[in-house]
């Protein structure tokens, strides 16, 4: 009995571990204390701009977007399948299976797709499936809810509910999820433009509605979170989610102010926070003596494994 009960927690934990993604934190360990060290790679939606990428030592995360449409060959293939490009583009030469093919076989780089449109997701799933069990963190990329300041239809947001249950079909992945936004043509973006309550109750919910159970990381805009962390706080401490982060990004020209934003990011602590900001940004920013410390590693630590032991426990 001792031997079968021994075996069936060895099959238990296997199955267990086989759903869980590879995280950024262990596939890089010298950025686990400091997320703010991993650094990026953008629009990688080329076979010359990938082999860059692959090349550079600087380079933690691969993103690259993900559309459906033809690839480039020689004679032409008219035949629509997930490639690698932004829209409006609708041709590449390089497919998402050839990009997965390489960066996993590469071994040392992480892979972020940004999705537009739930056909092109629905379309890549296949292909992300085909790879069998993760070796290298894989994000799923979009937004699924309308964002500040007042965000249009345009870009319209990809369906919270569908994209969020058609990734319950990878559950080795890491869900990057966040808000359409919408920049005004004066400063308020600087003073007063910030994620509302009512947004993040929102996204909260939809998490918890579709019943998600994988990592996820929100990504949120510099010039608006700069001007409120306890918000962003909230978001973090709402989610069930295993070990939530922030990624914050920005576009160039941006108006950002960086002395609030790095308050923030120490605040919410360099171990839950990733920084993916052009190079003018990243230099104005001061992220010495976080609020990190040990002890918030440990309740990491600690939250973590309560959901491991309660996720095989379901089991």
């Amino acid at each position: 009995m001792a031997r079968i009960a021994a075996v069936t927690a060895f099959c238990l934990l296997a199955l267990f571990h086989s759903t869980m993604s590879i995280t950024v934190q262990e596939f890089f360990p010298e950025a686990k204390s400091n997320l703010t060290k991993i650094k990026w790679s953008h629009a990688t939606n080329s076979q010359e701009a990938l082999k860059k990428a692959l090349d550079s030592s600087d380079v933690h995360m691969i993103e690259a977007d993900v559309v459906m449409g033809t690839l480039k060959t020689n004679p032409p293939n008219n035949n629509t399948m997930p490639i690698m490009g932004h829209p409006p583009a609708n041709s590449s030469d390089l497919s998402l299976a050839d990009f997965l093919k390489q960066v996993t076989a590469n071994k040392k780089k992480g892979i972020k797709l940004d999705f537009k449109s739930i056909e092109a997701f629905k379309a890549a799933i296949p292909e992300i499936q085909a790879l069998g069990n993760l070796t290298v963190p894989l994000w799923l990329n979009a937004d699924i809810l309308k964002g500040p300041v007042n965000a249009t239809d345009e870009p319209k947001p990809v369906d919270a509910a569908e994209f969020l249950k058609e990734a319950a079909k990878l559950p080795q992945t890491l869900l990057s999820i966040g808000w359409t936004t919408r920049l005004e043509e004066t400063t308020a973006n600087v003073t007063s433009g910030k994620y509302l309550t009512e947004q993040i109750d929102a996204m909260v919910k939809v998490i918890q509605d579709q019943k998600v159970n994988q990592s996820v990381t929100y990504p949120v805009r510099a010039c608006f979170a700069a001007n409120d962390v306890e918000v962003l706080q909230k978001l973090l401490s709402s989610t069930k989610a295993n070990n939530p982060t922030l990624t914050i990004w920005s576009s160039e020209g941006d108006k950002v102010d960086a002395a609030k934003l790095s308050t923030v990011i120490k605040t919410v602590g360099l171990d839950k926070v990733f920084v993916d900001v052009p190079q003018t940004l990243w230099a104005q920013l001061h992220l010495a003596n976080s609020a990190f410390t040990a002890k918030s590693s440990f309740s990491v630590l600690l939250a973590s494994m309560l959901v491991a032991l309660s996720a095989v426990k379901l089991l």
